[in-house]
């Protein structure tokens, strides 16, 4: 996860309706949310989900070989798990460069830019001669990758009302999950059979199938460009034929001069000073540090303790792998149904709940946010001894991602500071033992329940300053 590239998707959460886009306020209970077809949605749900599912592959297949890649490039661990760290930071700093551009210009072009950066990044990281080429290309890599995750986000915003929209960001999230249960197994054949560089050669495929999708497939969804999707702007090659041969396209526009200036950069940073939003991205990222340290410490582990081979520690990884989809699937179950518990406790039709129909007065932190702790509370009790660490980790990581699910659905990113708890998760086993350095981290998220609740408190509170503040 990486700081939000959709201010459209925050604000669907969080601020008044006079902060969403015109389209949307001019809709009414009975108007549908979205002109898409069912067919049509779940196209553009699968091509951004297979998009955040590569971006999380770009570093799950690589832990398996990271002991490897020591080796050949003749350097030390702690340098080696800098490239994963590296590549957190700047997982998490390119939505920043890269959000108000999908604002403006819209989210295909962004989608098209993002992924060419990545293909090059893969090519070049699988002829890098030496440790510095790999960590500087795992940086643009990263910078390619890093925005798709929030951004499939946002394109879900755009086109799922908030009734549908838990069971949507559920599908969505498993997709980028399937690459814990499958990645550091690709990662472990591919680097014990043709090698590490390979890696990135079987990313470069991906890339570039994925580039030909995006191109001939994805269809704008940015609302303040779109509408409800029946509009006309960054348009697939068959909807630019349909316009210019067939002269049909109902609410066609030709205004290029969004490309022509220059957006806020810092515009999505704003949202992290916001109370409500800043504690809610401290929570998110405990979890997601706690959860990328326990995967970074495996392959070491595994190697160093029980001298597993590359395939055989990437199998290691498949009980979290499952356990992480089976937690996006029932996350997405539990969002919805909590939203329809709030959402009728407060007299609001389910039925009929559109963006603008949610007033600044819907319970939104209790709807979204309602059963958050009892999760991570079961993922803070995981056992810290690794020899029983490998199975109940499945059934933690269950809990965990029904957790994450519902935070996610807020669309908030992990602040850098992950790369933080990454880079030191070595020298801490090194220092404290694998069951202290675990059974502290188990702590830390089970205080970071805290915070959650201030949220709930507190939050209504905060956002409705904010309401007022932006109508001022």
């Amino acid at each position: 996860m990486a700081l939000s590239s959709s201010n459209a998707h925050i604000e669907d959460e969080f601020n008044h309706a006079s902060r969403i886009s015109i389209e949307d306020t001019k809709e009414n209970s009975t108007k549908e949310y979205s002109s898409l077809s069912v067919a049509q949605k779940y196209g553009i749900l699968a091509i951004v989900a297979t998009a955040a599912f590569l971006s999380t592959l770009s570093a799950n297949i690589y832990f398996p070989a990271l002991g490897v890649i020591q080796k050949d490039l003749h350097t030390t661990p702690e340098l080696i798990n800098l490239t994963v760290s590296l590549y957190m930071v700047f997982q998490g700093l390119s939505p920043s460069f890269w959000a108000p551009l999908a604002d403006q210009w819209g989210r295909r072009p962004v989608y098209l830019a993002t992924t060419t950066v990545y293909l090059i990044a893969n090519i070049a990281l699988s002829l890098a001669p030496n440790y510095p080429a790999v960590l500087v290309f795992r940086m643009l890599q990263a910078f390619g990758s890093g925005p798709v995750i929030a951004l499939g986000a946002g394109c879900i915003s755009d086109i799922a009302n908030p009734t549908e929209r838990g069971i949507f960001f559920g599908i969505y999230t498993a997709g980028p999950q399937v690459s814990f249960a499958f990645g550091p197994v690709i990662g472990g054949i591919i680097a014990q059979n043709l090698g590490w560089r390979w890696i990135f050669w079987v990313l470069v495929i991906f890339a570039g199938v994925l580039l030909i999708a995006i191109t001939f497939l994805l269809r704008e969804t940015l609302r303040s460009l779109v509408g409800d999707g029946s509009g006309y702007a960054n348009p697939t090659p068959s909807q630019w034929l349909k316009k210019h041969v067939k002269r049909d396209c109902p609410g066609s526009t030709t205004d290029y001069s969004r490309f022509l200036h220059c957006p806020n950069m810092l515009k999505p940073l704003i949202y992290a000073f916001q109370p409500d939003i800043g504690l809610c991205l401290i929570y998110n990222a405990i979890a997601y540090s706690i959860f990328y340290a326990m995967l970074a410490s495996y392959s070491g582990l595994l190697e160093t303790i029980y001298e597993l081979d590359q395939l055989d520690t990437g199998l290691c990884y498949m009980p979290t792998g499952i356990g992480c989809i089976l937690g996006s699937i029932v996350g997405g179950k539990i969002l919805d149904r909590d939203f329809r518990i709030i959402s009728k406790r407060h007299n609001y039709d389910v039925k009929i709940l559109t963006r603008s129909s949610l007033d600044i007065d819907y319970p939104v932190y209790a709807a979204r946010l309602r059963t958050v702790w009892i999760n991570h509370t079961i993922f803070s009790g995981k056992k810290a001894n690794l020899t029983s660490e490998i199975i109940p980790s499945h059934f933690d990581l269950i809990w965990f991602h029904a957790a994450d699910q519902s935070a996610f659905s807020l669309d908030l990113g992990i602040p850098i500071h992950l790369a933080a708890v990454t880079a030191s998760i070595a020298p801490g086993i090194t220092y404290l033992g694998v069951q202290y350095m675990f059974l502290m981290l188990g702590m830390i998220l089970l205080l970071s329940n805290v915070v959650l609740w201030v949220v709930k408190r507190k939050g209504p509170a905060w956002r409705k300053r904010r309401a007022e503040n932006t109508d001022s």
